[in-house]
């Protein structure tokens, strides 16, 4: 399940039904994970939630995402275990993106569908692509997933026939991508629901990472990419993997996700020059999904233990301690 899945199933349904489909029930507090493959884990849960997840860190290690506590969605900040709830004042927030000045962006949801946001030392703007379907009940509208330390904003947006569509705000200008060959319309088999093209971050040297859902009804019907000034580059799938989803791309070129293998087990996944690196469970049961990641190899994100609970984390380097 992508993240824009989770998300939009997370706003539309409420954190119970998600919580349920998912067996999450995570106290707060738990004790921090074991070190292996050369991370230390760390638990990230927001206390007294129900589920946390988070979703970026930047390279002062502050970490944002959301959680729920039973009353929906809320985004929130950990800076050296101490939580901070952030919603946008119109509604319940996801925070996916912050940049190493602090400024975070987000995706909030007022109704049946979507707007992206910036919060700069707490001042919201709202981010709302013109080429979006916003009217109430559309579903989607405009979500933003990542901000670099320039102010460039990148995420996805779905326009009124249901085609995603990526898309670049910078100094007040909306500038619209489409990855070459995507498809357009509702896409049932898609995690997304749509063809087109969805964003997941975007670095510093202005390097972002996608999918680009191209609707074939044969053989693969998405694929990853980078885009980078002007161009478009696919990366390969993780060998043997049933499906591959990219997360990020950071400063380094080092990019990651997480990939299903072929026992039905999701493993996350870092990609450099050409060389796959594995990223497995800790508790060696049900999957793990690194969602965003710095330019020191520190990662977020959350796994399924034993029991099927979700579990957030922060993954440091034992190089650079924790």
């Amino acid at each position: 399940m992508s993240k824009a899945t989770i998300r939009r199933v997370l706003a539309m349904t409420g954190a119970t039904t998600l919580m349920v489909a998912m067996t999450a029930v995570l106290p707060a507090g738990a004790a921090p994970g074991p070190s292996s493959h050369g991370y230390t884990w760390t638990a990230v849960n927001v206390p007294g939630s129900l589920v946390t997840e988070p979703l970026q860190i930047n390279n002062e290690g502050v970490v944002v995402g959301v959680y729920s506590d039973g009353n929906g969605p809320n985004g929130f900040i950990e800076r050296s275990g101490q939580y901070t709830t952030v919603n946008d004042p119109i509604g319940p927030s996801y925070l996916n993106g912050i940049n190493d000045f602090g400024e975070i962006a987000g995706t909030v949801y007022p109704g049946s569908y979507s707007d992206g946001f910036i919060d700069v030392g707490g001042r919201f703007t709202t981010i709302q692509d013109p080429s979006a379907d916003n009217s109430v009940g559309s579903g989607y509208g405009t979500e933003v997933v990542g901000i670099n330390d320039f102010g460039q904003v990148v995420g996805t947006y779905m326009d009124s026939v249901g085609t995603l569509h990526g898309f670049i705000y910078s100094n007040g200008h909306y500038f619209t991508l489409n990855c070459p060959g995507a498809g357009t319309g509702f896409n049932p088999n898609s995690d997304a629901g749509s063809n087109g093209t969805v964003m997941s971050y975007v670095s510093s040297l202005g390097a972002i990472s996608g999918s680009c859902i191209t609707g074939a009804s044969t053989g693969n019907y998405y694929y990853n990419f980078i885009y980078s000034n002007g161009h478009y580059t696919t990366l390969p799938y993780v060998p043997g993997a049933t499906l591959t989803e990219l997360s990020w791309v950071n400063d380094l070129g080092v990019s990651g996700g997480w990939y299903e293998n072929s026992g039905g087990i999701w493993n996350g996944y870092t990609y450099n020059q050409g060389q796959f690196t594995t990223i497995v469970d800790p508790a060696g049961a049900y999957g793990i999904y690194p969602v965003g990641a710095n330019d020191v190899g520190a990662m977020v994100g959350y796994y399924l233990d034993s029991d099927g609970n979700i579990n957030g984390f922060l993954m440091t380097p034992n190089a650079f301690g924790h």
